[in-house]
């Protein structure tokens, strides 16, 4: 008799801390709930915003002289350093992301050999050490002869933010630029730009 009331009061406690919870926030699955990526849940860089804006970079880049260049020079090396993050965003593990993406599109493309920093630590070390204040053109050529380069592809993700009374608005650029080692000459640039609102 004991046992079973042990039981049902068990059983009771459950059903109320689960009806408890039915209200309150939950985990959930991307493909759980229709556009769930696609919400911006607030003014700040999400993975969403970083892949449009590099998409469209990219798109800008596929059409560029860089590339009819590339094709007559029968597949140069090049390889992708991390992107500048000019933001107060804590973004840097996604820039990181960026650059797998970026390697995949240029692979794919198939006009370059893509040159993995992946595979170079202790360059990828000293990029990361020296990068705080900026990329210096001289630096990027010396980092491109040491891991076999003869383009390097960068970036930089800068903001502007205005307030007014509760609203908000964010404006974000990246650029995306193709540098010679050879001479530290940007052969391309494009910027791409989004904005985010709190309104």
């Amino acid at each position: 008799m004991i046992a079973r009331r042990s039981l049902v009061l068990l059983g009771l406690g459950w059903a109320i801390l689960g009806t408890a919870g039915c209200g309150g926030p939950h985990a959930v699955r991307g493909e759980q709930v229709k556009g769930l990526d696609q919400e911006a849940y607030s003014t700040g860089l999400d993975k969403h915003d970083l892949q449009k804006l590099l998409h469209e970079n990219m798109e800008a880049l596929q059409k560029s002289q860089v590339i009819k260049q590339w094709e007559q020079e029968d597949r140069p090396a090049v390889s992708v350093l991390p992107f500048r993050n000019e933001t107060t965003e804590h973004v840097d593990s996604a820039l990181q992301a960026l650059i797998s993406d970026i390697e995949t599109t240029l692979v794919n493309a198939g006009h370059v050999r893509v040159v993995s920093l992946e595979s170079q630590p202790a360059v990828m070390d000293e990029i990361r050490r020296q990068s705080a204040g900026g990329f210096n053109p001289a630096d990027m050529a010396r980092w491109g002869k040491q891991i076999g380069a003869r383009y390097i592809v960068t970036g930089k993700v800068f903001a502007t933010d205005e307030r007014e009374e509760d609203e908000r608005r964010v404006q974000y650029f990246m650029f995306l630029q193709v540098l010679s080692v050879e001479t530290g000459q940007i052969l391309f640039q494009n910027k791409t730009s989004l904005t985010k609102a709190i309104l």
